[in-house]
């Protein structure tokens, strides 16, 4: 089965971290962004360290009142620096702990304009580089392939292909949050969507991907944990 990825570390109410590291193979860990500080960064830190779960780091455009999901125009040596600062910060604390830094995830809407935007996506590559050089960047699958190909030999990064096992799809491409079937409700429809992108999905995929945000994809944890 896949590699199961989840976005923690996120402060949310209820905090559900601690049980949902028993249910997954990746936490990738908010980090200042979009939710997150320095205390809730050790909490998940050294929860995935007690579970054994793999460590990546969540980071997003500075803008926690909407949650990192609406896209900013900088410039990408602003953009370097915002990314960096929350990396390598949060690579710190790993070390501190005894852990290890292994992928990168960008959050919201980070993540969708790496993927659209060939300027957002080297960027990524050079915080790679400047602050953990055998980290993963974690991509969305199915999009921009030979782009990533390319990209993967040109900088020499290995990225892990991702699907979402709690969002609509139309093709490829993700439903936009917002409009009908963008969000699954029914855990089962989740387990289902796992299965598929596990089984039967015709590209090769790394990870899937459950939001800790989402209610039903917390159950549905639970329910393959039980399979």
């Amino acid at each position: 089965m896949k590699l199961i990825n989840c976005d923690l570390g996120e402060c949310l109410t209820p905090n559900q971290d601690e049980e949902i590291m028993s249910l997954i193979d990746m936490a990738s860990i908010a980090c200042g962004g979009h939710a997150g500080d320095e205390n809730s960064m050790l909490t998940a830190i050294n929860s995935a360290k007690r579970h054994g779960v793999r460590i990546g780091v969540h980071p997003s455009y500075f803008d926690q009142e909407n949650f990192g999901r609406v896209s900013h125009s900088i410039s990408t040596k602003d953009l370097f620096q915002l990314v960096f600062k929350q990396v390598s910060s949060f690579k710190t604390l790993c070390e501190q702990q005894g852990a290890k830094l292994e992928y990168i995830k960008p959050h919201g809407a980070l993540y969708h304009d790496m993927m659209r935007d060939p300027d957002v996506l080297a960027v990524l590559c050079d915080v790679i580089h400047a602050v953990e050089p055998t980290a993963l960047l974690v991509v969305q699958v199915g999009i921009n392939t030979e782009l990533f190909e390319a990209i993967s030999d040109e900088k020499d990064i290995q990225f892990l292909y991702e699907a979402f096992a709690d969002r609509g799809y139309e093709l490829h491409q993700l439903i936009a949050r917002g409009e009908q079937g963008a969000i699954f409700e029914d855990p089962q429809q989740i387990v289902d969507q796992y299965h598929y992108f596990s089984l039967d999905y015709a590209i090769d995929i790394d990870t899937i991907c459950f939001h800790s945000d989402n209610p039903a994809s917390v159950e549905a944890l639970k329910i393959l944990k039980k399979t």
